[in-house]
């Protein structure tokens, strides 16, 4: 079967045009839910602020029972004396094995190409391409455009993580199964490394190849890569200390802080301080173009409308897309402001101190003026 496939498909002017009023619907959804968006991620609890309010300690030093159920930075060696491995991969001392499997098999891509023709109607040219790759999950093949001669197989290896159970940072103890394990280093296999392979199996490289040739791998091939987080890596473990124990602490406002993050404290609240002004910043974004999106889809119909001259459609199109962009823009720029000032008390003090002296100003001087012209 050929590995490349054309599809052209046509819609009339009336179809999109009755399609575009569905739009409308999803844009004021999108609209509005941008405002609710922008809102609550201004007022997301910034979790290296909490972190920076914990006691540090030494993980090796004498407890001091005085922080019993406090908040507390544990700075120290990560370790266990668990061994984990698995039926390929010999035990071996780490904190967590993940082990990673894709599969060589077609994959399906495609590409479209749409044009408006004299009318309003629309023309949609969409070819189909199979290549060969590596991936974590072979797609089902019966769902592609042209299924025969593509045919997919399942892996039967799965990627698994194993985690250590008894995990310490110095002499405290962790909970493994809720803290998530710091580092993730890709293990260089060597023949002593591994158990007795399957009469299919080989090393080959940092793989575990499931196949004939590694080198002209065939759709079903496997091959078998392993990350680890290493026992000794040194730590900062933030939580509550609940006597040899570090467990999940809770704040006032409900918000869980249980993390390990590699090197000191200082590092730790720099790294969860970035953690949060990155997603603060991506969701602004989304927020951003949640609102533009929803304003543009708002005045699709006047644009499919316009459709019967090509080129008054594409107009409209360029000028739509312009004015929402603005419009998205200040609105979200105001909303982000004002969901500051609400959520921090002190600006809201000083917004409403200005706003009544202002206006205590104001009414002053307008009555010396009155007074002034009697």
């Amino acid at each position: 079967m050929p590995d490349q496939y054309t599809e052209v498909t046509r819609t009339g002017w009336g179809k999109r045009l009755g399609n575009s009023f569905g739009g409308i619907l999803v844009g004021i959804i999108l609209f509005f839910a941008s405002f609710g968006l922008l809102f609550w991620n201004e007022g997301r609890v910034d979790m290296s602020k909490v972190a920076d309010d914990a006691t540090p300690i030494n993980a090796t030093a004498e407890v001091d029972s005085s922080l019993n159920n406090t908040l507390v930075a544990v700075s120290g060696s990560l370790t266990t004396d668990d061994l984990l491995g698995d039926e390929y991969l010999r035990s071996s001392n780490y904190l967590e094995l993940r082990r990673k499997v894709e599969v060589y098999a077609w994959v399906e891509k495609s590409e479209s190409e749409s044009e408006v023709k004299l009318g309003g109607s629309e023309e949609t040219k969409t070819t189909y391409s199979y290549v060969k790759e590596w991936v974590s999950s072979a797609p089902n093949s019966s769902n592609f455009k042209i299924p025969e001669g593509h045919s997919n197989v399942a892996s039967t290896i799965s990627e698994s993580t194993i985690t250590a159970k008894n995990v310490k940072v110095g002499n405290l103890s962790v909970d493994s199964s809720s803290l998530g394990m710091p580092g993730s280093d890709a293990i260089t296999l060597s023949e002593e490394m591994l158990e007795t392979l399957p009469y299919n199996a080989k090393l080959s490289g940092e793989y575990i190849y499931f196949g004939f040739s590694p080198t002209s791998p065939t759709i079903g091939d496997m091959r078998v890569t392993y990350n680890v987080s290493r026992s000794g890596v040194d730590v900062t473990v933030f939580g509550k200390l609940d006597g040899q124990n570090i467990k999940p602490f809770v704040d006032k406002d409900g918000k869980t802080l249980y993390r390990a993050t590699v090197g000191s404290f200082e590092q730790g609240v720099s790294q969860m301080s970035g953690e949060h002004k990155t997603s603060t910043w991506l969701l602004r974004l989304v927020g951003f173009l949640m609102m533009w999106f929803g304003l543009y889809s708002v005045f699709g119909p006047l644009s499919i409308l316009l459709d019967v001259l090509p080129i008054a459609g594409k107009i409209s199109r360029s000028v739509v897309g312009m004015a929402t962009f603005v419009v998205a823009l200040v609105l979200s720029i105001v909303t982000i402001i004002v969901s500051m000032i609400i959520h921090s008390l002190l600006a809201l003090v000083i917004v409403v101190v200005v706003g009544i002296a202002f206006t205590v100003w104001y009414i002053k001087k307008k009555g010396a003026k009155m007074a002034v012209k009697k």
